[in-house]
């Protein structure tokens, strides 16, 4: 399976370590769940996704859960700067 291209440089400005490992195995998981969908019997996808499991899915779910208990204020300002960065570019 290939890996997606790199994130722009700016995504890094916007999103802080946690968001990024979160959305990066979020975006990783669901190319392998796809692949496996596309090719259940494709040894190549069963290994990449035994490695994913093993290697990369528990510092994402750690990410996660402390994204998710982060206090609601914090996660409101997290997305009106995630958004005005957005915007603003945009708008460039």
């Amino acid at each position: 399976m290939s890996t997606p291209p790199p994130r722009p440089a700016h995504a890094a400005q916007v999103a802080d370590a946690e968001e990024l490992l979160v959305a990066r195995a979020r975006r990783q998981a669901l190319l392998l769940a796809a692949a496996l969908v596309r090719e259940p019997m494709n040894r190549k996808v069963h290994q990449d996704l035994r490695t994913f499991v093993e290697k990369d899915s528990e510092p994402a779910l750690r990410a996660w859960e402390s994204l998710i208990s982060r206090h609601p204020d914090e996660l409101r300002e997290r997305i009106r700067t995630v958004l005005c960065r957005r915007t603003a570019r945009r708008a460039s």
